[in-house]
């Protein structure tokens, strides 16, 4: 009997340029304020203002802004984010860190649930490529509010959270390992 042959095909990911964003002459972003106010920008040119938008800009080591990503527009209140294109995006770029950011519609800018549930999908899956999750910023476009995990300590808490359960990853390995070897 013959055997069919299977075709599949090799792929290469470009990076594609798409539109240039100028922001404070490439300043580094060193504190919450700057960071509000690049998540604002990116939104205007990139979203829609009257939708929440989920927005990723990555920075290299010097925390300078290098790209960024329109991950998701959705409805007035909320949109579907997935880690992994947040993961995706950022290694394709020569990056270190990442910037979370997200619009409310509504103007309140206090994180919901979910907002701290996919912060925390996020980081655990940055963790396991060495990208580090600087911020996530909820920002008010019609105002100067916004609220910023980090200085909030939801980001501190959110990095426990993810190295205890790595670690507890790490140890169920362990033992996984001892007694195949047993």
């Amino acid at each position: 009997m013959k055997k069919k042959e299977y075709r599949f095909y090799s792929y290469k990911l470009h990076m594609v340029k798409e539109q240039e964003i100028r922001f404070l002459s490439d300043q580094a972003i060193y504190n919450s304020f700057s960071g509000s106010k690049l998540i604002k920008k990116v939104i205007r040119q990139l979203g829609q203002t009257d939708r929440e938008n989920f927005v990723v800009v990555m920075l290299n080591t010097k925390l300078i802004p290098i790209g960024t990503n329109l991950v998701s527009t959705g409805s007035l209140t909320s949109c579907i984010v997935q880690p992994r294109e947040i993961i995706k995006a950022a290694l394709n770029m020569p990056c270190k860190a990442l910037i979370l950011g997200h619009n409310h519609p509504s103007g309140d800018s206090s994180p919901s649930m979910e907002d701290k549930l996919i912060t925390l999908m996020i980081m655990a899956s940055a963790q396991l490529f060495d990208v580090d999750i600087l911020d996530h910023i909820i920002v008010d476009m019609d105002s100067d509010a916004y609220l910023s995990f980090a200085d909030e300590k939801i980001i501190e808490d959110t990095k426990r959270k993810v190295r205890s359960v790595l670690d507890q990853i790490s140890r169920m390995q362990t033992k996984i390992g001892s007694k195949e070897t047993s």
